[in-house]
């Protein structure tokens, strides 16, 4: 007997950020704990920030799950309302992470690249542009 994969049915338009994180999260088959370590974050923080939250939460985190999940610009744009965020038309610094997450919704990784790691590229052009690189929880503290 053949199984069938569940299939995911995309939460309803007024559904809450927690209900479109967990679906995009579901989509790659992610825990919290897979997507913390994709995101370069500690698990802690994403759960937080999944539960609600994420009013005290830096515009850079919500940067890191949306390029670790690989999101399209409206997903991204879409979830930032549900936390009552948005890119601002007037910042660089939001222009440059538009520009990062056009590009991570099509890159291909490397498998044998380790999660932590595949930000780095982000990490490298907002550099290049002036910018503070993204969170990375995996950096050791300089004392």
């Amino acid at each position: 007997m053949k199984t069938s994969a569940k299939k995911l049915t995309k939460p309803c338009a007024t559904a809450s950020f927690k209900e479109y994180i967990t679906y995009y999260m579901q989509r790659k088959g992610w825990s919290q704990a897979t997507l913390a370590s994709f995101a370069r974050l500690n698990q802690p923080t994403v759960n937080k920030v999944i539960n609600g939250n994420y009013y005290r939460t830096k515009f850079d985190i919500f940067i890191c799950l949306f390029l670790a999940l690989q999101l399209t610009l409206n997903e991204s744009k879409d979830l930032l309302s549900r936390a009552e965020r948005a890119f601002s038309p007037a910042s660089e610094l939001h222009d440059a992470y538009k520009k990062l997450i056009a590009y991570y919704v099509y890159k291909e990784f490397d498998s044998t690249l380790p999660s932590s790691e595949r930000l780095d590229w982000a990490d490298r052009y907002l550099i290049d542009h002036g910018f503070d690189p993204l969170p990375n929880n995996y950096l050791k503290k300089e004392n």
